[in-house]
Order: C-alpha cells, then sequence, then structure tokens
C-alpha cells in the first residue's frame, strides 16, 4: 500500500503533497501579515452562535481601553453603514482615526482604531502555536526521513493547513474587518474555512494509510483517499453556496458558514474514529495495532488534558486554574503519540514506558479534577474563603492519592497486558471453557484463545507430541517477538507444549508472563492428553472400519468371483446327471442335490449383497447413486452428478457416502413433500464431500433424530468424518457429509 502517491503517475506522485502544503503556509502567513497591517478596533469575533446576530455582532474585547468596546457590546454599525446593508461599505481608515460605532438600543461609541498590537495577540494564542510548530516540525521531519510512510502525504498537508489557519485565527478578526471587507476579511475566511477544511481532509486522509492494509482501501483505495481529501472541502463549499442562496442577511450567513465548519469537522472527527476503530479490530500485524493505541492513547491524554485543565474549571468555577493562552498545550500529547507510530523505531520498547506514563497522567487528571472540583463545592456550598478550601481541597486529593494510583495502575496494566496479575481469574475462564467445549477438537482453539486474551500476547500455538517432534494443533496471530515454549507435562509425559510470542521485538516475555503460563500449562496438560488418546481413539476406530469393509469386498469378490460360479457349475453338472440317470433312488438324489445346491447359491448371493451394495462394484459410486435415484424418483426428481470417471475409493469410505446418500434421498422422497433433490459427490485428494439437498417443507423446529439421521451421522463417525444435517432458512433440508480419505492426522 503506497497510499494515494501510488496512484498519482510520475514524480507528481511525490511533489503534490510539499505544493499543496506550500500553498495553504503562503496562503496563512499572507493572512496573518495582511490582518496585522490593517486597522483594528481591539475587538476580536469568536466563533461562536452567539457572536453572529441578524444584521449585528457580539464583540469580545481581550483589553478594553477607556470610551472604546467591552465585551458583550451588539455592533449594528460602523461609520454610518449598516451590517444588515451589506459588508465592505467603509474605506479603510488611517490608523489613528475615530470612528463611531452604533451598537444596540440606540447606543453608540467612538472607538479609536489603529494597528494590533502582536505581544497581546501571542499572548492569548501561544499555547495553539506552540501546538502547530510542534506539528508543522514533525510532519516535516517525517516527510524527509520517511519518505515510504504513506501517512507521511497528508500528515504533511494537514500541519500546513491548521499552522495557516491557526495563525490567521491568532491574528484574529475585528468588527471593523466587516465594514472596510477586502483582503483581510476574505483572507481570513480562505484560512479559517477554506484552508482548515482541506487540513481536515487530510487527517481523515491519515486515517485510512496510517495503518497498512485499511479494509476500506482494499477495493479503489486512489477513490477512497480522493473522497477522504476532498470530502470536508467539499461539503463546506456546498454549504458556502447554499447560504449564499437561501440566507439574505450576510452576518448571519457568515455565522452559519462557521457553523457548518464545525459541523463539518466533527463529522469529519467521527469518520476518523471510526475508521481507526476498523483498523485496530481488522489489523492483523502487532506492529500496526501499537501504532494505532499509540495515536488512540495521544489523543485520549490530550482530549482528557484540555477537558481537566480547561473546560472542566471554568464549567465549575467560571475562571482557569491555567492561563488561557496555554490551551494549545493540551493537544501536545497526541503530537507525541503521533511521533511515535510514525517513526516507528522501538515502537513496543516504549509502549513499556508509556504504561508507567499514562498510569501518572490518569493519576494526575484525576487528582487536579477531585482538586477543583472539592474547591468549587466548598467555596459555593459551605461558603469557605478560598484559602480555607483549597486546603480542605489539597488534603482530599492527597487521601485520594494511594487508592488512585492502585486502581489507575491496575487498569492500565490490564489494559496493556491483560489479566496477567489475576491469575486465578485466568485459569477459572480456561477451566469453564474447556468444560464447556463440546468436541475435542475445540480445546486447543479454546486454550490459544484463552491465552492471548488474558496476556494481550500477539502469537499463540498449541503443539501436540507426536513421535520425535511437534505437530500444531491450534495458532492465532503472528509471532512479534521472541517465541517463549512451554511444556506441557502430565504424569511425568511431556504431551505438547504451547507456544506464545512475546509483545514485540523488545518487549518479551517477563516473570510474571512466565508465571502465568506455567500455570496454565499445568491445567493444559490433561486436556491435551485427552485429545491425543480422543485421536488415538478415532484412529484405530477409522483403521478397524476400513479394515472391516476392505475385508467385506475381498469376501463379497471371492464369494461372487469363486463360491459362487463353483456352485452355479456344480448345479449345471447336478442337473446334468440328473437327466441322464433313469428314473429311480439315484435320480431322485440328484434332484435333491441340484435343489440344495441352487438354495446355497441364493444364500451366497444374500451374503455378497449384505457385504457390501453389488452396485458399487458394478456400477461405482456414482452410477449407483444414480441407479439408486432412478428407482426412488417419482414425484420428486433426483438429479446426481460426480465425477465422470470412476475414482478408486477405500471400501469404508465409499460405502459410507453411499449408505448416507442413499438415506438422505429416501428421507426426501419419503417425507420432504418436495419436488427436487440434487446429489453432488465432489472427490478431492484427501476426502469425499456428499451433498445432498431438496426443496421440501424441511425439518421441524422441535426435532428428536431418528434412526436415519443417527446412522448417517455415525457412519460419518466411523471413518473419521462428520454429517451435518440442517434446513436453510427453514426452507428444504441440506445433508452435508465429509468423509476423510486417510485416517486423522
Amino acid at each position: 500500500m503506497r497510499g494515494l502517491r501510488g496512484t498519482v503517475p510520475g514524480s507528481w506522485g511525490r511533489r503534490w503533497p510539499v505544493v499543496l502544503a506550500a500553498g495553504l503556509l503562503v496562503l496563512g502567513i499572507i493572512g496573518t501579515a495582511v490582518r496585522l497591517d490593517a486597522p483594528a478596533d481591539g475587538s476580536s469575533l469568536p466563533f461562536g452562535a452567539s457572536t453572529w446576530q441578524t444584521g449585528a455582532v457580539v464583540v469580545d474585547v481581550p483589553s478594553p481601553t477607556d470610551g472604546g468596546l467591552r465585551t458583550g457590546d451588539e455592533v449594528r454599525a460602523i461609520a454610518g453603514a449598516r451590517f444588515a446593508d451589506g459588508l465592505g461599505q467603509v474605506p479603510e481608515p488611517a490608523p489613528g482615526d475615530v470612528l463611531r460605532y452604533d451598537l444596540a438600543g440606540d447606543a453608540a461609541r467612538s472607538v479609536r482604531v489603529d494597528r494590533p498590537a502582536i505581544g497581546p495577540l501571542v499572548a492569548a494564542g501561544w499555547g495553539d502555536l506552540v501546538f502547530v510548530l510542534a506539528l508543522g516540525g514533525l510532519a516535516v521531519a517525517l516527510w524527509l526521513r520517511r519518505p515510504d510512510e504513506p501517512a507521511t502525504a497528508p500528515l504533511l498537508v494537514a500541519a500546513a493547513g491548521l499552522f495557516g489557519s491557526t495563525m490567521t485565527v491568532v491574528a484574529g478578526l475585528p468588527a471593523l474587518a466587516l465594514a472596510t471587507g477586502g483582503p483581510p476579511l476574505w483572507l481570513y475566511y480562505a484560512n479559517t474555512i477554506g484552508a482548515y477544511s482541506i487540513a481536515w481532509g487530510a487527517v481523515l486522509a491519515m486515517t485510512f494509510l496510517v495503518a497498512p492494509g485499511h479494509p476500506w482501501l482494499t477495493r479503489r483505495p486512489g477513490r477512497v483517499l480522493g473522497l477522504a481529501y476532498a470530502g470536508p472541502p467539499a461539503a463546506v463549499a456546498v454549504w458556502a453556496v447554499a447560504l449564499l442562496l437561501a440566507v439574505d442577511d450576510p452576518i448571519r450567513r457568515l455565522g452559519l458558514l462557521g457553523a457548518g465548519q464545525t459541523a463539518v469537522t466533527a463529522a469529519s472527527l467521527l469518520v476518523g474514529i471510526v475508521a481507526g476503530v476498523v483498523a485496530y479490530r481488522g489489523a492483523a500485524d502487532p506492529l500496526t495495532r501499537a501504532r494505532l493505541r499509540w495515536i488512540a492513547g495521544g489523543g485520549a491524554v490530550a482530549t482528557l488534558t484540555g477537558i481537566v485543565g480547561w473546560s472542566l474549571p471554568e464549567l465549575l468555577t467560571g475562571s482557569h486554574p491555567l492561563p488561557p493562552g496555554a490551551y494549545g498545550l493540551s493537544g501536545l500529547p497526541f503530537v507525541v503519540g503521533l511521533a511515535v507510530a510514525l517513526r516507528r523505531h522501538r515502537l513496543f520498547d516504549l509502549e513499556r514506558l508509556a504504561n508507567r506514563s499514562l498510569v501518572y497522567a490518569v493519576v494526575l487528571a484525576v487528582l487536579v479534577g477531585v482538586y477543583v472540583l472539592a474547591v468549587a463545592l466548598l467555596a459555593s456550598g459551605l461558603r469557605l474563603s478560598d484559602g480555607v478550601a483549597a486546603g480542605l481541597a489539597a488534603a482530599l486529593a492527597a487521601l485520594a492519592l494511594a487508592p488512585l494510583r492502585a486502581g489507575a495502575r491496575t487498569a492500565v496494566n490490564r489494559l496493556m497486558y491483560g489479566q496477567r496479575d489475576d491469575p486465578a481469574r485466568v485459569l477459572a475462564a480456561l477451566g469453564g471453557r474447556l468444560e464447556a467445549a463440546l468436541r475435542p477438537g475445540d480445546v486447543a482453539g479454546t486454550v490459544v484463545d484463552t491465552v492471548t486474551r488474558s496476556l494481550r500476547v500477539p502469537f499463540a500455538a498449541l503443539d501436540l507430541a507426536e513421535g520425535s517432534g511437534f505437530r500444531t494443533l491450534a495458532a492465532t496471530g503472528r509471532p512479534a517477538g521472541a517465541v517463549h515454549e512451554e511444556p506441557l507435562v502430565h504424569l511425568g509425559e511431556t504431551v505438547g507444549r504451547l507456544r506464545v510470542s512475546g509483545r514485540g521485538p523488545e518487549d518479551p516475555l517477563d516473570p510474571v508472563d512466565l508465571a502465568l503460563l506455567r500455570s496454565l500449562a499445568a491445567q493444559v496438560g490433561p486436556a491435551v492428553l485427552a485429545v491425543r488418546l480422543h485421536e488415538e481413539v478415532l484412529r484405530s476406530r477409522t483403521a478397524i472400519v476400513a479394515s472391516r469393509e476392505d475385508e467385506r469386498r475381498r469376501l463379497r469378490r471371492e464369494l461372487h468371483d469363486g463360491i459362487g460360479p463353483s456352485l452355479a457349475a456344480i448345479a449345471l453338472k447336478t442337473g446334468l446327471a440328473e437327466r441322464q440317470v433313469p428314473q429311480g433312488p439315484a435320480r431322485a438324489l440328484l434332484g435333491q442335490i441340484s435343489g440344495e445346491v441352487q438354495n446355497s447359491i441364493a444364500d451366497v448371493r444374500r451374503v455378497v449383497d449384505t457385504l457390501r451394495p453389488p452396485a458399487l462394484d458394478e456400477l461405482g459410486l456414482v452410477g449407483a447413486l444414480t441407479a439408486r435415484a432412478a428407482a426412488l424418483s417419482g414425484d420428486l426428481e433426483i438429479a446426481v452428478t460426480g465425477p465422470a470417471d470412476r475414482p478408486v475409493l477405500p471400501a469404508g469410505v465409499e460405502t459410507a457416502a453411499y449408505r448416507i446418500a442413499v438415506e438422505a434421498m429416501t428421507n426426501a422422497a419419503r417425507h420432504s413433500g418436495g419436488s427436487r433433490c440434487t446429489v453432488t459427490v465432489t472427490v478431492d485428494e484427501d476426502r469425499v464431500e456428499v451433498g445432498v439437498v431438496d426443496d421440501g417443507s424441511g425439518l421441524p423446529g422441535v426435532r428428536r433424530p431418528g434412526v436415519g439421521l443417527r446412522s448417517m451421522s455415525e457412519r460419518a463417525a466411523e471413518i473419521g468424518g462428520t454429517c451435518e444435517v440442517s434446513s436453510p432458512d427453514g426452507a428444504g433440508t441440506s445433508v452435508h457429509a465429509l468423509l476423510p480419505l486417510g485416517a486423522p492426522a
């Protein structure tokens, strides 16, 4: 998977991300420069819906001046030009000019305009700038050092779009820009709407490319990635055209445009999360799963940091314990997770460090939340002073530290290492699953599944000891590191082994894991021995049945080709002698002998037919079934298909296939009430497959297997095969038998 690069011919496939990123970056720089060079009135227009009223804007003023605008002022006109009449009606004033601002309720303010001071703007948004700079630096570094990584292309585009739009947002949009219009206004929206939506399209594409072999890219990857890139900007463009046609008020139109951009961003984020979950569930490669865990973990820590550090305190107390300008720093954990995931160097070793880091991150986040909540409740509910409330909250947080740390460590260990710290639960779960296993063949799969789930390892296999070697009974996943072999011993005999991979090339199984494996091995050993004994019994029974059927076929041939013709010759000669001897006791005796010979011939024929269906030797399996189908056909039409030649089959397999098919055809003719029945015989290198399907009424919902159904299953089981009877969708009956040509391994 080379991603979208592989769908673009020539060197352009390598250059287009650089060209697009450079264009977005230049657009952001120009927009910021133009904004900082134009006069401003000290106000800014937030993105919230309450800012954009019909014919008016509600401003936010971070640093109000005497006689100037105040936060919450509803501006309806500037220099006599009403917003309701349109935008861009006021010529750009010179720095130092004083303009009249008409507010709601016939109020007015005289506001002096000047070029914005850069210092306060940077102080208000320095955290956001640090975040986009870190993301941009990561994108450039990965693009230069990991050119083979498909996800670096959309990351470069996303970083450039976010950097340009963030710089423009930090520079701000004053109310004056709506009145003057021109480049400061349309460059602002070109960055915050256009470049920002392109950046989110690139983020969406990156979620597909960060996991090689994403299930959604198996067909038409170019089309899927193109839709990811173009989806968000196209949706915003369609929304903008719709607003232009349907909304007359220019201020309301801008507000709805921002709301649409927010909705598209939320939808892109949701699609990205779903795509990541799909990729994680479908990823068999441990490295891919680790990459996705790092990205998801970084995003989760970033979100938790933002909520605990800023959103939750503002909701509870109305203030921020941390500087508002540092809010963007909460996104740095996501940058770190992305860097580790895409760099892929010592990834699994870093996960061990992440375990401890995640424990302390969770503890810190919860403690901060407890502290802030306690201060708010104590100060407002009990009316305590801020100092007393802070002291009591600190004491409460200190008391919660130890149990919180223990709980966080348990939760994180279970997330990353499974239930290895609770061996009793693992053993109980394995015992319960082994008891619930309906067939001995399910034991091996149950064991390896329990091991991989309990230890969160990428690979496990169960091998059965055979002679001087081992045979794999079940395996899941692929090894990601060193493979540990745990012997399975029962009553002093090695009956098998359990092979388990470490979680990564540099994350082998530690002593805690090995101790749990030893406990599991002690419980698995008897189960594996039972599996081996079951296979030995099955092999013995299959060999006995095969020998029995071969002997029956030999006896039938000897009776049919040897004793039968000899008796027929004796009967012929006796009859000839009888006709040549005159009437008397001798002739009567010869007649008696001739009758007894004829009875013996009939007995031999009856024995021959009992030993083995004669049609098998005369017509072969398919021919015999065709003849039997013709005899059963009446209201039910029976069609038989199979190999045109007569393959040589073991006697036991051939007889079992014939008996099962005849029983199924007989049941269909007697009980199905259908009009058509199809019999299919398939002969492979290692098995014979027999299928009988009718279009009748099917099986009853609640049924007890009769003699016929049991006999079919027993005949298949005798030679190590299976026979299943079902009613697909409640219509018709299907009999499906698999009969191995050799003894089961």
